[in-house]
């Protein structure tokens, strides 16, 4: 009977000691793991290695979605497996740092022939389910029927595009617009119409994208090698569409940066030791550059970096625009530009069609076949005229036509697919900062040391 009590007295003791014994574990196991926990804290939030700031904009970003809305080229039809402008767009913003922290998600409910009839009676069914910011409105004129009817379709399609945006607005959505673009049965009247609505979609207070100057092969069809079939571009022709988006337009709407507005400023005097340059976000294919100047004088008004060489923009002794190609070619232009007067100097690009526009003021001076990697653009430097003034500098990720240029030659401020637009206004007129870019965009324009260019 003693050997049974002790026996049970042993076993109760041991039983109290295990518990002890699991209970030091877990406590030391709970002590090492809050150290742990503490150690990754400080190392996913403090650390200064190179992963510093992608983890730092993972941990603490927003998943934002934006939903593309529009009909089959939006859906993709005409690329392989359907990735179209918009699916190569979602690369560029998934690949790219987002200054905003957000991580960018993207959705595209398009379906082929829709117009802005058929979006507006899918409206509620299929874009508020999303619980999205952002929307893309991707529709054109050919599924409206402009070829077909001409100026009532005209006028529908501007009504029904001015409906959409009020109802996404309402409902928290921030909206964005494609403008037209091109159809290889489009007429001469067609074309007129689809730049007629670009002009319009171009002035409304909306951010939009300039399409048309991606594909353009200036009759309003697309340009041979870029087409799939009549209505939709083959995988060329959705690469070319897709360089035209900006690619920080989304976060300089999350950072609540307003649609640029034209402004009334004064001119920065350019300076033979140093340039202000502009580099462009992400590749560059089509493209227009456009900005203001005064002079008496000859010499360099605008450099052109591509990813071979350098071109140029000067006057010569005959007062007249020089265009020197990086890819070697020449434009000699006509008009005299050196009478002490303003004038506007717009290049436009068309990479698809491959070639290359002058303008002074709204008068082309010439064109030149090839096709440019635009890397850069600066203004000032050694070789300036004497006594030379800038305004007004713009960069757009698109070509324009001639009605568009003249536009700008008038000193409209035209917004789809604009970069850069810097008012330079030296005497802080109407801007606090000379060099402040209006455009939705997170780019920028720098000063740089003239001789540390050359050397680069």
């Amino acid at each position: 009977m003693q050997y049974t009590y002790f026996k049970k007295a042993l076993i109760c003791a041991l039983t109290v000691l295990l518990s002890i014994s699991v209970r030091a574990q877990e406590a030391q196991l709970l002590t090492n793991t809050a150290t742990a926990n503490k150690k990754n804290y400080w190392n996913n939030n403090f650390s200064v290695s190179n992963n510093f700031l992608k983890e730092s904009i993972v941990q603490d970003s927003t998943h934002i979605k934006i939903v593309y809305f529009g009909s089959s080229v939006p859906y993709g039809q005409g690329a392989t497996n359907l990735r179209g402008y918009t699916s190569l767009f979602s690369d560029i913003l998934k690949n790219r740092i987002s200054t905003s922290g957000s991580v960018w998600e993207t959705s595209n409910i398009s379906i082929g022939g829709d117009n802005t009839i058929k979006v507006l009676k899918r409206y509620e069914a299929d874009l508020l389910p999303q619980k999205g910011k952002y929307v893309i409105f991707a529709l054109a004129l050919g599924n409206e029927g402009i070829h077909e009817q001409g100026q009532p379709m005209f006028d529908q399609f501007k009504k029904n595009m001015k409906v959409l945006i009020d109802k996404a607005r309402s409902d928290g959505y921030t909206p964005i617009v494609t403008n037209s673009y091109t159809r290889n049965d489009y007429n001469e009247k067609d074309y007129s119409f689809i730049k007629k609505m670009n002009l319009l979609i171009h002035e409304w207070n909306v951010p939009s994208i300039n399409l048309l100057g991606a594909v353009d092969d200036l009759s309003g069809h697309w340009m041979d090698g870029y087409w799939a079939d009549a209505a939709h571009p083959n995988d060329a022709g959705h690469a070319e569409m897709s360089y035209t988006i900006v690619p920080s337009l989304f976060d300089a709407l999350e950072s609540k940066k307003p649609m640029p507005e034209s402004v009334k400023g004064s001119y920065i005097k350019a300076e033979r030791n140093k340039y202000i340059a502009f580099t462009p976000e992400n590749v560059v294919h089509p493209f227009t550059t456009s900005i203001s100047f005064k002079t008496k004088g000859q010499g360099t008004l605008l450099e052109i970096d591509d990813v071979t060489e350098a071109g140029k923009v000067s006057i010569n002794n005959d007062g007249h625009l020089v265009y020197s190609s990086a890819k070697l070619g020449v434009i000699i232009g006509a008009t005299k530009v050196n009478d002490n007067k303003w004038h506007k100097l717009t290049l436009t690009h068309y990479y698809a069609k491959g070639v290359t526009m002058l303008y002074a003021d709204s008068t082309l001076q010439g064109t030149l076949e090839e096709k440019l990697v635009t890397t850069g653009v600066k203004i000032g430097g050694a070789n300036i005229p004497q006594k030379l003034p800038y305004k007004n500098w713009l960069f757009y990720r698109s070509a324009m036509n001639a009605e568009e240029v003249a536009y700008l030659a008038k000193d409209s401020l035209l917004k789809s697919s604009l970069e850069l637009y810097a008012p330079l206004d030296g005497k802080k007129v109407s801007v606090s900062d000379p060099l402040v870019n209006l455009a939705q965009s997170m780019n920028t324009i720098r000063e740089i040391n003239s001789m540390d260019s050359a050397s680069n």
